[in-house]
């Protein structure tokens, strides 16, 4: 009920469309083409958004595995490292453990030869013992007893001449006992020295070994942890590639969506000027003779200009100027259409045309509907007389005056007519 009210208030305020009227029919029409261009635009703009943040993924996880891979060939070139060392460790560890039992078979060489050499000075000992004993008997007889005790000086001489051999051999053998004693000890002293050293340096050789694995093991995990996550990174770089294809895809669609949907818009607006030039055409006016307009309708900076737009056609140029300010006719002529011919569509835009002649009209667009037009259907208005204010409604992001000239049934660019 209040909606066929307001539709009553609305229709004693301007003429109302007939519902067999084709201008109204091609309005219908464009507006629902124009709500799908701009649904349209706004789907390839939020796929556009949704691939560059799906790229932005992308971009992020290369460089996150470029840092992986920097870290992972790092911690292999020191795992090589690590390896060689080991190895050489290994190569060190055989060496010394050969170094060992040649060692250790010098060892026991030696600890045979100072066993060998322990029998010999026990022998020596007994035998130089003996000569002791010999000696201290010999020592206890005088010269002259034992010249007094030989047959003949033969015997005196030879008696004489055994017992210094046997002293000299005593000297020797002590010698040799001392000797061989010396020499037995510091074999065994080196052999054992040698073993030690030995050990030692196989001891130190198997802990470095032992570090050295045990960083090797820390850098081969380090590795593995990175290339799992190298991994993780590339199938979340794969998915975002995907989803990047997906959107780049509805992308794709979405705007040849909405390239077909601009090309029924420009269709429609096509029709829709032809309508409005035969609707001026059955104004009663005579052909316009101008070659200009009278006036611009506003006074404003152009926001749009008259030409392609958004991969279609503007029809008109875009005026922009604060809320209210009084529009005013271009030039002389017959109102045609006033009020909200897209209202029973949806579209609340206001708008005037003025038929200036059969051949030329303009159009007057997204006018205030709280100050109404001042102005009636068939009402003739002269240049720079008030038809209208202001405002946004429609489909518009801010105060501004759409204006069209149609002329012989075409839109044409108003800046051709405007003085």
């Amino acid at each position: 009920m209040v909606a066929f009210v307001v539709a009553a208030f609305l229709g004693g305020l301007a003429q109302p469309v007939a519902a067999d009227d084709p201008l109204g029919d091609a309005l219908k029409k464009k507006q629902e083409l124009e709500r799908a261009v701009q649904n349209a635009r706004a789907n390839t703009e939020r796929y556009q958004a949704a691939a560059s943040q799906f790229q932005a993924v992308v971009n992020d996880t290369n460089v996150k595995i470029a840092d992986l891979a920097e870290k992972a060939d790092a911690a292999q070139s020191e795992a090589d490292q690590l390896y060689y060392q080991i190895q050489i460790a290994e190569e060190q560890l055989a060496l010394v453990s050969f170094q060992l039992n040649e060692t250790r078979a010098l060892a026991d060489s030696l600890n045979a030869q100072a066993n060998e050499e322990s029998k010999q000075l026990v022998t020596r000992e007994d035998l130089y013992a003996k000569h002791l004993r010999t000696t201290y008997r010999q020592a206890l007889v005088s010269p002259l007893e034992m010249l007094l005790s030989s047959a003949s000086l033969t015997e005196f001489a030879n008696r004489l001449q055994a017992m210094i051999f046997i002293n000299r051999q005593d000297v020797q053998l002590a010698n040799d006992i001392r000797a061989l004693r010396v020499d037995t000890r510091l074999k065994l002293d080196d052999a054992s020295t040698k073993e030690k050293e030995i050990l030692g340096l196989q001891d130190q050789v198997t802990n470095t070994r032992k570090v050295l694995t045990v960083q090797k093991d820390r850098y081969d995990k380090l590795v593995a942890e990175a290339n799992t996550a190298m991994d993780a990174q590339d199938q979340v770089r794969a998915d975002a590639a995907t989803n990047r294809n997906v959107a780049v895809g509805q992308v794709v669609s979405s705007k040849g969506q909405t390239a077909n949907l601009q090309a029924q818009l420009d269709r429609a607006d096509a029709m829709y000027e032809f309508l409005a030039a035969q609707a001026a055409g059955n104004c009663g006016c005579g052909n316009y003779l101008g070659a200009k307009l009278a006036i611009w309708p506003v006074t404003g900076p152009i926001t749009s200009p008259f030409g392609p737009r958004w991969g279609g056609f503007h029809n008109g140029i875009d005026i922009a100027a604060p809320m209210y300010t009084p529009i005013r006719a271009a030039a002389a002529g017959v109102v045609v259409t006033v009020g909200k011919p897209y209202f029973a569509y949806g579209d609340t835009a206001e708008i005037v045309i003025v038929a200036h002649g059969f051949n030329l009209s303009t159009l007057y667009a997204h006018l205030d509907d709280r100050r109404l037009p001042p102005v009636q259907v068939g009402q003739r208005v002269s240049a720079g007389q008030t038809i209208g204010y202001v405002g946004m409604t429609g489909f518009t992001t801010g105060p501004h005056l759409h204006f069209m000239t149609i002329a012989n049934g075409r839109a044409v660019n108003p800046m051709t007519y405007l003085p």
